[in-house]
Formats: structure tokens, sequence, C-alpha cells
């Protein structure tokens, strides 16, 4: 043990051409092919598991075919995902003018040089839909932090990917579930008696990662199968295929993130190498949703009706736009018009085509009435009296119960009453939509217990 542990403090890279390697063994040189089966073996023949290059220690079983070409670069943290990124913003002003104004010398490495890194990085948070954006604004933090300790950051830096594939499937699921839910009022015929579907309404856990891959496959094949017309366009969405066949480059990616969450971190740490391997993973997938750069997501907060006498009434729709201004989360904005639409609702919208994504996808503070934005994805139900959420912001868990609060004309005492009793119907409305969505998709007739109804069985059976 001691001659290994010996031999792994003492083994690193030393010079990397096209063709060879140069390693420095216990301090003697040897050449071997640029190629991994040769360091693989010779490792192997030394009993060596760690190499060093470049100050970077890596596990050798860590290193694989996929991630060996960024093992042996200069490529630091997000290099990879950022250029990657960066290339579906051609259309964007600000990505053009960042790539024709590199130095010459820098148009082929830049990713390994901070300052343009940075800023390709900054046009990615802002041009992502805000809860994409959002997500890779906190990865990109993690990886170009200076002060945390390696075995940290990179601990941090693989756990933030899986939360930013989470986000990703989420939020696509949710879009194709919400437009699935009006087909389905539609066409009654429409086969959704699916494993997945039920998973996505009635599991008291939230979904593992492959199992929100299974349930966007699965909606996929429902879409598909009955010639809907999907939530985005066809040229937006991009080859369906790549998503359903379980040998393209996208699940292969999606299975590499999903092996990484699934380790027995009892047994095995987090290297380096399984760092490079979810950042590359999670480019592959991001890129394929290449339609979260031209669409935003939109809270109808409040709308009120104006209507004077001999005039024609209109709405007044108080909405924030959420993306990056600056330095600021979100966008107010106020609209006049003669249409009405559904309160509190989060659309997902460009200038083509809205959906709403309520109560999927909420924005807790319209429904509390706080002037700023706070998002919940929805993750499972809770017990058979409400719904949990995961708050984007704050990155808890948040239980929205059902209450069961009477909607009717009644007597308030107070303003402070009053805010409540309004604020409690919001929030039970949001269960309430949840449990028409899944009655209409699943052909059931579930129907959620109030919390104090509950409690109360609890209780008596504890006596």
């Amino acid at each position: 043990m001691s001659n290994s542990t010996d031999n792994n403090s003492n083994v690193l890279i030393k010079e990397v051409s096209a063709d060879t390697m140069t390693l420095l063994i216990n301090g003697t040189e040897q050449k071997i092919n640029y190629q991994l089966p040769d360091l693989q073996k010779l490792m192997q023949s030394q009993n060596v598991t760690n190499i060093t290059y470049e100050n970077k220690v890596y596990n050798i079983g860590h290193i694989n075919e996929a991630n060996f070409g960024v093992v042996i670069s200069n490529k630091i943290f997000n290099g990879v995902l950022t250029k990657k990124l960066i290339s579906l913003f051609r259309q964007n002003t600000k990505a053009q003018l960042f790539l024709n104004n590199l130095p010459e010398e820098d148009k082929d490495d830049w990713e390994g040089k901070r300052q343009p890194l940075k800023e390709a990085q900054s046009i990615i948070e802002e041009g992502f839909i805000w809860v994409i954006g959002w997500q890779l604004r906190r990865l990109f933090s993690i990886g170009n932090d200076k002060e945390k300790k390696m075995e940290t950051k990179i601990d941090e830096y693989i756990n933030h990917c899986f939360s930013t594939y989470r986000t990703t499937f989420q939020l696509t699921n949710y879009l194709f579930i919400s437009k699935l839910w009006d087909e389905k009022t539609r066409n009654h015929n429409i086969d959704t008696d699916k494993v997945a579907l039920k998973n996505f309404f009635c599991c008291n856990r939230p979904l593992k990662l492959s199992e929100l891959r299974m349930l966007f496959q699965v909606l996929l094949e429902i879409y598909r199968d009955n010639k809907l017309a999907y939530p985005v366009d066809e040229d937006e969405l991009g080859d369906v295929n790549e998503f359903l066949q379980p040998d393209s480059n996208f699940n292969k990616a999606c299975c590499e993130l999903e092996n990484l969450e699934d380790m027995d971190m009892g047994n095995e740490a987090y290297g380096l190498g399984h760092c490079h391997t979810a950042e590359m993973s999670l480019t592959t997938i991001l890129a394929a949703f290449k339609f979260f750069t031209s669409y935003q997501l939109v809270t109808l907060k409040r709308i009120e009706y104006e209507a004077a006498r001999n005039s024609a009434g209109r709405y007044i729709k108080d909405l924030n736009i959420l993306e990056k201004k600056g330095d600021k989360n979100l966008l107010r904005y106020l609209k006049y018009d003669n249409m009405p639409t559904q309160t509190y609702s989060v659309f997902f919208r460009n200038q083509n085509k809205s959906i709403n994504l309520f109560p999927f996808l909420l924005d807790h503070n319209a429904l509390t009435n706080e002037l700023d934005s706070q998002i919940f994805l929805y993750e499972c139900m809770k017990n058979e009296s409400g719904l949990r959420y995961f708050s984007l912001q704050s990155e808890n868990e948040e239980v929205m119960s059902y209450s069961a609060t009477p909607a009717e004309s009644m007597e308030v005492k107070s303003e402070e009453q009053k805010n409540e009793v309004q604020m409690n119907i919001r929030l039970d409305l949001v269960v309430k939509q949840f449990e028409e969505a899944m009655n209409t998709i699943l052909g059931t007739t579930y129907t959620f217990k109030p919390k104090t109804e509950k409690l109360f069985a609890d209780n008596l059976s504890n006596l």
C-alpha cells in the first residue's frame, strides 16, 4: 500500500505533444504514445492510481476516452461547456461581437483564458431562459471560485451539474405536460395511461434523473403517436430521434450524469475526471435543448378589471419578465388590453407561442402578493394533502398544503385577515389545478384532503 501511495505522489505528465506523452515516474522520464490505453497500461504496470498534470490530480479510473482530451489540456472548469454553448447564440449580437473581437492568437483556445471565458459566460447566462440561466450562473460561479479547496469545488460542481440537468428536464416536462393537459381536455381518447406519467403526478418522492428523462421520452412518444403539435416548433426541437434512440449522443450523455448520481459515495469520492465527465455530458444535453435560448418566462402577478360608465372595460395586467437585466433578476411590465387570461400564471413564451406552466412552475411571491419573484418547481406529492416544490432561489424544498379555505362572500374584520384569506385561496388554487390536471391526464377522480383534516386523523390514530 505504501509503495502505491509513493508512486502516486511522484507520477506526473511532464509534456504532451500531438503524438506522445512524457511521464516522470519516480524521477525517471518515460515516453509513451498519446493514447489512453497506453497510459492505462503503463500505470497498471507501475501499480499507480493517481497521476498529476499541471497541478491537477486525476484517478486513472476516472479517465475515459470521452474526457481524455480535456484531462490532457489547459482547459479549466466550465471551458468545454462555455465554448459549446456560446455557439448556440450565433444570431445573438453580443455573441457575434464577442467571437469576432477575439484576438487572432486566442481564437482556438479562448476558453482556457479567464477574461474571455467570463465574458462568454455572461452572454450565455443572459441568453438562456431564466431558470436555466440561473442554474448556469451558479455553475459558473463554482467553477470560477479560486478560494475553495479542490475537493469541495469538485463535489459542489458535480452536484450542481445534477441540479442543472434536473431543472432542464423538469422545465421540458412541464412544457409538454401543460400542453398535453389542454389536448386531453379536447380529446379524451389520447392514450396517456403511462407509468412515467403516473409517477410524475403520484409519487411521494422527487423523480430520479433517469426517471425525468424517461418521462420526457414517453411524452415525445405520446405526441408523435397521436400526431399532436409539439409545444415548440419542430425546427426548434431538432431531431426527435436523437432524444429517443438509446445509443444517441444525447442519451449517452444523460446516462453518464445519471451514473455519476447513482455512485456509491460511501465507497468512492468524486474526482476531477468525474468533473470533466459531468461538464461534457451537461454540455451535450443543453446543446440539444437549444429552444431554451429563444423563449422567456413571464409571470402574471396580478390582473385587474377596469370599467367606467359608458366605456368599454379593459384588463390591467401586472407582469414580471424573468430575465437577467444588469444586476436585476426581473423586469416589471404593465399591459393594458381587453383580453382575459389566467391569473398567477407563469408563461413560457416568445413572439409566436405562449404556454401556461401553472401549477407545475410557480412564482410563489405572486401568490403571496410580494413584490419580487420566487420560482417554485414541482417535484412530487406530499402525502394526501399537498405538493412539494423546489425553490430555485433558496434551493430549499417547500410544501404547498391544501387548506380548503372557503372561496365565498364573507365579512372580514381587518386588512390582515382579508390578505390572509385571499392568499390561502390562491395557494389552494395551486393544489386544485394540479388535481384537475392529474385527473384529466390520468383519468382518475382523485381529491386532495385538507391538511387540517389529515392532521385530525393522525391525532386520532395516536390516541
